[in-house]
């Protein structure tokens, strides 16, 4: 079985562009109305739930686990969350189970969209 890694389907600037203006915003307005303010609140919120949708979607969000394989070695594997199937790359397409550089097998992720 070939082996599965993905591509971010956004720059990595893109996280940094979104995520500074809102957390500088959200410290400007608890400076200067307080923490209980609704636009703070708002603003805090907006910056939370964006950089946890961004660190459930990155394909480098992954759960490590162990295998066996049909030959009975142990190996170490990864699966991320969550993957876009137009952004799966498959490695080793001669069905090889081959461990990778970095010690781990890759397999595809756990909910495919």
């Amino acid at each position: 079985m070939p082996q599965t890694v993905y591509r971010r389907p956004w720059p990595q600037w893109l996280i940094l562009a979104l995520s500074l203006p809102l957390s500088a915003t959200w410290v400007i307005l608890i400076s200067l109305q307080g923490a209980a303010s609704q636009s703070a609140m708002i603003v805090g919120a907006t910056d939370i739930l964006a950089l946890l949708v961004f660190t459930v979607f990155d394909p480098d969000t992954t759960i490590t686990s162990r295998k066996v394989l049909p030959d009975g070695t142990p190996v170490k594997v990864r699966r991320p969350l969550i993957g876009f199937k137009r952004h799966e790359m498959p490695l080793g397409l001669t069905g090889g189970y081959e461990v990778r550089i970095d010690g781990f097998r890759y397999e595809p992720a756990y909910i495919r969209i």
